[in-house]
Order: structure tokens, then sequence, then C-alpha cells
């Protein structure tokens, strides 16, 4: 008998972090209440490309390494094991957006059925948010941390730096500089339909709507401040409209199929 498994797609800026640690606390006192439930996080080659709620089936051998702070485990892809795990809660990385079919699934087993879903937001404050984060300290463990350097928020919408299409070039691995067309549009909107989709404005029903079709959880109440959700501090605001034509046109042009995205699954 097959049994829902919930898989996440975090695209950055997009509570990502919120909901793994959200599903991460239903887990562990609604599910999961009988043993230790651990982050699970899985890397390719030193970078993080999955993370997994889940159990252990059996002691861990010594290829699950023990991190700094409570329930933290990391592994090789290579030496992961579904077979030593119950698992409860998939995230898919951004690094893996075109390669957890042929990654992550084809460790599952067969009864598995994944349960897809993502959030999406207002394109502008998806931005906005992103250039806040790059820009702050918070985010001085990217590798892209000030990679703007000293530009402004209009300097960076008027750039070759402004993100455009990033859902589309990373679920089909499409290179920056290849144009966008509608037929990659069509392409992404054939793997987002099989897909629960909502806004960040909704995100808390969103999680417990999966929840609840995957483990019949209903109504389970989370202390809101045990969840560090990496909120960008201290966002710049400059709203939309008070933009100069200009770069409200390059905007536009640069981000036109988020927008088209967003309003099909979104509006």
């Amino acid at each position: 008998m097959s049994r829902k498994l919930p898989v996440f797609f975090h695209v950055p800026k997009n509570a990502g972090t919120y909901v793994y640690n959200r599903s991460f606390n239903i887990v562990k006192q609604f599910i999961n209440t009988t043993q230790e439930t651990l982050n699970l996080e899985v890397k390719n080659k030193g970078v993080p490309v999955y993370r997994i709620v889940c159990s252990c089936k059996k002691p861990l051998n010594d290829k699950y390494k023990r991190m700094n702070g409570a329930n933290w485990v990391c592994v090789d892809y290579e030496d992961i094991d579904f077979n030593d795990l119950n698992l409860y809660f998939i995230e898919v990385g951004d690094r893996s957006f075109n390669s957890y079919k042929a990654e992550i699934y084809k460790k599952l087993n067969k009864n598995i059925e994944p349960f897809e879903f993502l959030v999406l937001r207002d394109v502008y404050e998806r931005i906005l948010s992103l250039f806040s984060y790059l820009k702050s300290p918070q985010s001085s463990h990217e590798s892209t941390n000030n990679i703007f350097g000293d530009m402004s928020l209009i300097d960076y919408l008027n750039s070759h730096y402004l993100e455009g299409s990033w859902l589309i070039r990373s679920l089909l691995k499409i290179p920056d500089e290849t144009p966008i067309t509608k037929e990659h549009f069509d392409n992404t909107c054939e793997i987002l339909d099989n897909f629960l989709i909502s806004d960040i404005k909704k995100v808390d029903s969103l999680i417990l709507e999966v929840f609840n079709e995957c483990y019949n959880v209903k109504n389970c109440i989370i202390n809101q401040n045990e969840i560090f959700s990496n909120k960008t501090k201290d966002k710049i605001k400059h709203s939309f409209n008070s933009l100069n034509q200009k770069t409200k046109e390059h905007f536009n042009n640069q981000t036109k199929w988020d927008f088209k995205i967003y309003n099909k699954y979104i509006k």
C-alpha cells in the first residue's frame, strides 16, 4: 500500500526555512512521538542539496555525522540509505530542482508517493527581500553575500544582476544566457500542475493541508516562538509604484515569466 510523503521545493526567500522548521516541529510533536526526530542534511560534493525530517530504524553508522546543535545529522548523498531511516518530510534545495528525480526519488521505496508542494510570492516583494538579504550581514554564510557591492536598489533593478525566470531556469536547467520562451513556460507548468502551490501569505494553511493529506494530522498547534523563519531583517522598503518608468519597464521585462507563473497559480 502506498503512502504519501511531503516533498517541499525550497524557493529562496519564499518562507522555505519557516516551512521546514514548522514541519519538523509537527513531525516531532504529532507524528514521531517516541523516537528522536532528526534534521538530516544531505550534501553532494560538500554542498547541501536536501534536508530530511526522519528517525532511525537502527543505530546509524559512521557515515552519518552528528553536527553541532540538537538533532542535526549530516550525510553525503552517495552514502545515504533510506533503509536506515523512517522518512517524514523531504526538502529539495534550490540546487536540486532539476535533479531530484534522478537523485533522491530513485532512492525512495516504491510504496512512497511524493506529495510535492511549494510556496510562491509576489515577484517584486521576493526580489526586494532577496536584495535586502544579500546586502545584509545576515547572509554572511552565503557565497553570494554582498555580490552587489555598493549598488543601490535602483541600480540593481536596472542591472544584469536582476534575477528573472528563476523557477523556470532551475526546474529545466536553463543557463542564464538562454532567453526564456513560451515553450519553457509551458514545460514548467507541466511540472507545477502536479504540485500543491500557495501564496506566502497562506503558508500556514498550506502546511496544515499537506500534513492533513499525508498524515491525517488536523489542527496541530505549534508555538511560533519555537520556529526560526530566517526573515530578512531591516528589509529595504521601496514600493514598486514609486520606481521611475524606466526601472519599472526593465523590471517587468526581466521578470515577465515570473509574473506569468505567479498569476497562473496564485491569482
